[in-house]
């Protein structure tokens, strides 16, 4: 089969794949991160004695923000430093000293709330999920048209050489 196909037929074929391959595995991801965000809104509510644990639970605490950059958020919530790594852009207001917020999960801090803002930290299983998908569906989608394209045009390009 492959040898009947000249040469760019072959390379189509092969990107075409190469395009799906890595649609259907970011697509895979995102469906595995929205499982593991189902996961952490469904979790039952930590006991004392499983704060700071990687026990199976969620719970959010009162705190005090000890400072807020663009890659991270330091707190102090239960008597304990926190630091959290986060992904944020443009201007951010001095929120030391100000209550806070912190939802967390598995012993990790996921979602922060101080002030008007709504943080979801770099662990937050929700970070990811949207732009798997996103990408996962310019590769099936992208690469289907370009690879199509390609087609066409010399499709196209063969008809108007005769």
């Amino acid at each position: 089969m492959w040898g009947n196909l000249p040469a760019k037929g072959r390379f189509l074929l092969v990107a075409l794949a190469v395009f799906w391959t890595v649609g259907a595995f970011l697509l895979l991801a995102s469906w595995r991160s929205a499982a593991a965000e189902n996961r952490a809104r469904q979790a039952p509510t930590c006991s004392e004695s499983q704060l700071f644990t990687s026990a199976e639970c969620q719970i959010t605490l009162h705190g005090t923000m000890a400072g807020l950059t663009h890659d991270q958020a330091k707190m102090d919530v239960s008597g304990r430093h926190i630091s959290a790594n986060v992904t944020l852009a443009g201007q951010l207001p001095d929120v030391a000293g100000v209550p806070v917020r912190v939802t967390f999960y598995r012993g990790e801090p996921i979602h922060i709330e101080v002030l008007d803002l709504k943080i979801d930290t770099n662990r937050a299983p929700s970070s990811s999920r949207e732009t798997f998908q996103i990408i996962g569906m310019f590769f099936l989608i992208g690469g289907t048209v370009l690879v199509g394209a390609n087609v066409l045009l010399g499709f196209i390009g063969r008809l108007g050489s005769r």
